[in-house]
């Protein structure tokens, strides 16, 4: 039986700049309403991770934030793969269609990104806060991305064929992200490594670039660790854990 977090509360916007930043710039407001999701027609300024643009058009994708506290430090090493794990899950009962984890919380399908996630963490003495921002493309067409990001970017309507209400993906999205984060609360962080491994099964064992810290390594992508790193085999030297990087998504195309 699924240990689920409380059911989110809800707040939708008609636009923001961000909706991380949303909950940030009103976190004295906002904190007593957690768990909270913030989700919005628009992002005038929608960013990713390494502080990257969110391309967020109007009425064709879900972007929304998530807030809520957790009580151990030891749960953050598992927070960026636990959202992935709930977005990749979301998308395949909602579309039948199959979607692959890109380490650490990416969403490819037939190699494209269909959504991301850029989690944020306040941590004090008394309490961890934390913000899971994610973006996913529902209703673009190739038109709708840069010209930069086509050869790159996907979206579920591109994948099925067919248009999709954002209301119901948006609904199903909080749901997915309350049962997933309940297991990461209730300690089952075996489970969800287990799940990651299967939505990582595409690239498991395959020679990879790896971008971290600026410099740009290759080696075997040997496992997903038990506490959520990427285990990387660098030239026949062993395993290394890595807790921060990103994978280049040209080898999972």
């Amino acid at each position: 039986m699924t240990t689920c977090l409380k059911p989110f509360n809800k707040i939708h916007l008609v636009a923001c700049d961000s909706t991380n930043d949303y909950i940030r710039q009103n976190i004295a407001r906002l904190e007593s309403e957690f768990p909270l999701m913030v989700s919005s027609d628009v992002q005038i300024a929608g960013r990713g991770r390494e502080k990257r643009e969110w391309v967020s058009p109007l009425n064709l994708a879900i972007y929304a934030t998530f807030g809520f506290h957790l009580a151990n430090k030891r749960d953050l090493s598992l927070l960026s793969i636990t959202c992935g794990v709930a977005v990749s899950d979301m998308l395949q009962n909602w579309t039948g269609k199959e979607f692959t984890l890109k380490w650490p919380n990416d969403i490819l399908a037939d190699g494209k990104k269909i959504a991301g996630i850029l989690c944020e963490t306040i941590v004090n003495a008394n309490k961890i806060i934390c913000l899971a921002g994610i973006g996913v493309n529902v209703n673009q067409d190739n038109k709708d991305f840069p010209g930069s990001l086509r050869s790159r970017a996907g979206s579920v309507k591109l994948l099925t064929g067919k248009t999709w209400l954002l209301a119901e993906g948006r609904a199903r999205l909080a749901a997915s992200m309350a049962c997933w984060l309940g297991y990461l609360i209730a300690d089952r962080g075996s489970f969800i490594i287990d799940r990651a491994r299967v939505l990582s099964r595409s690239f498991l064992g395959r020679a990879i670039s790896f971008h971290h810290q600026g410099k740009r390594t290759r080696g075997i992508f040997l496992d997903i660790a038990a506490d959520g790193g990427l285990l990387l085999d660098q030239e026949g030297a062993g395993g290394k854990v890595f807790y921060s990087g990103e994978l280049d998504q040209a080898d999972f195309s």
